[in-house]
């Protein structure tokens, strides 16, 4: 990542100096007007390394769970993860999410059967107007809420983080569930249970939108080559049967040979006995003339 791009978006800037988390120290390179300014070469180093572990995370072909809940990073989140076709939650972090999830399952269970009711309103008109209208509402709320995590599958290969502050309970989850952890950490945050730390300004559009898109061209590459190496999978698993097939039919055409050669031994030898007894017979009958 180009040092120069980093800057034109203010990932550089963190925050006041009396916000700062005594943690965040090695990557400040110094101070301008109170405010800290976070080394960018580091930024741009700690990005690549992450970006590089997401690849092989989805190569794999592993979900990987994109989350960020303020209003700066929603539509950069949710508009990467749909393009990769992956989870991801913008509104609001649900506890459990990953540590209980069978109680959020229930939830998508409520959001598919009140879309069920309501597509089929106007066929089977069993509710009043009052209560469809009733239960779009709260289709809109659990879609907000839970709508970007229908599709999750286990297990998730990794989860990256906008703002390690405003996602604690997410990270606190992650950490005990045992799963690796990518994130953008200000100056402000706490990076002891981050895996793969970015330190970078999180309340800037344009500086997360610029990072989530570098990691997004990672993890489609990792996709691109889980999907060659199934196709080849496949393709061997098709190869396969037909080998089997050739050497069944092999080792028919071999045991059919034996069988004959097997079976004429006999045949040749009492056509050998016959004519053997038959030479004799007229030795005999030879001799008695004589």
């Amino acid at each position: 990542m180009d040092f120069r791009e980093l800057v034109k978006v203010g990932a550089h800037y963190g925050h006041l100096r009396s916000r700062l988390n005594p943690k965040m120290s090695p990557y400040i390179w110094g101070m301008k007007n109170n405010v800290h300014l976070i080394d960018v070469s580091k930024t741009a180093y700690l990005v690549e390394k992450a970006a590089k572990f997401l690849e092989q995370v989805a190569s794999k072909d592993k979900p990987i769970l994109w989350i960020g809940t303020k209003k700066p990073s929603r539509e950069a989140i949710s508009s990467v993860a749909q393009k990769l076709g992956m989870p991801y939650v913008s509104n609001r972090w649900i506890g459990g999410t990953l540590s209980n999830y069978g109680q959020v399952k229930k939830s998508v269970t409520k959001l598919l059967h009140y879309e069920d009711i309501i597509s089929k309103s106007e066929k089977f008109p069993y509710y009043t107007k009052k209560e469809i209208n009733r239960f779009a509402k709260v289709v809109d709320k659990l879609k907000n809420n839970i709508g970007g995590i229908m599709g999750l599958t286990w297990p998730i290969g990794a989860i990256v983080i906008v703002d390690a502050v405003k996602e604690l309970s997410a990270l606190k989850e992650a950490a005990t569930v045992g799963i690796p952890v990518v994130a953008i950490v200000d100056t402000n945050g706490d990076p002891t249970l981050v895996d793969y730390v970015i330190p970078a300004n999180d309340d800037s559009s344009r500086s997360i939108k610029l990072i989530v898109d570098y990691l997004a061209q990672y993890v489609q590459k990792g996709k691109d080559a889980a999907q060659v190496a199934k196709k080849e999978k496949e393709a061997k698993v098709k190869a396969a049967p037909k080998v089997e097939e050739k050497k069944g039919v092999v080792e028919k055409k071999e045991k059919t040979v034996t069988k004959k050669t097997a079976g004429d031994t006999p045949r040749s030898a009492s056509k050998a006995k016959s004519k053997a007894s038959t030479t004799k017979e007229k030795e005999k009958a030879a001799e008695k003339k004589k």
